[in-house]
């Protein structure tokens, strides 16, 4: 029985080697997966107004989630805004543009994904207007009164220079 107990030993270190380099294999493999770079994602949004209509040259920022500017750029025709190669994680997205109020959304994007968006811009209040338009009429008729009394006042110094007398 020496020699099979020999043989049956053999087999074993065989099978233990080899066991050993699948393991170590697959161990290397599934550590260099989780060193490798996540694959890219990016961020898909349209703009609109309240009716429903695209609402282009938007300004929109990128930012990173600790408030640093990535970049900025201008919604196109159909008022769509489009950034890819994002690195997954997330992102502050503001949107503005003059006559709307601004926008701010919070975008999380992860790998080979695409996050999707869209925001109404609502117009700000009108309410605004007329009164900074009535405190312009109110100081052009104010400059006009002032105007017109030192007008009336030179007129009448000039007519009393030409009266006998005085």
């Amino acid at each position: 029985m020496g020699a099979e107990e020999a043989r049956h030993d053999l087999w074993l270190k065989r099978l233990n080697t080899w066991i050993g380099i699948i393991a170590a294999s697959l161990a290397s493999v599934g550590g260099a997966y989780s060193f490798m770079p996540r694959a890219p994602g990016e961020i898909a949004a349209v703009v609109r107004e309240q009716g429903g209509g695209p609402l282009p040259r938007a300004h929109v920022e990128l930012l990173t989630s600790e408030n640093v500017l990535l970049g900025a750029s201008e919604t196109d025709r159909r008022g769509r805004y489009v950034k890819k190669d994002l690195e997954p994680g997330s992102y502050i997205l503001k949107v503005s543009r003059a006559a709307f109020e601004p926008q701010v959304a919070k975008v999380s994007v992860a790998s080979k994904k695409t996050t999707e968006l869209e925001f109404v811009m609502r117009s700000r209040s009108h309410a605004q207007a007329p009164t900074d338009l009535q405190a312009a009429s109110t100081s052009l008729v104010q400059g006009n009164a002032i105007r017109s009394a030192i007008e009336d006042t030179g007129a009448a110094w000039i007519k009393s220079l030409g009266q006998p007398g005085r």
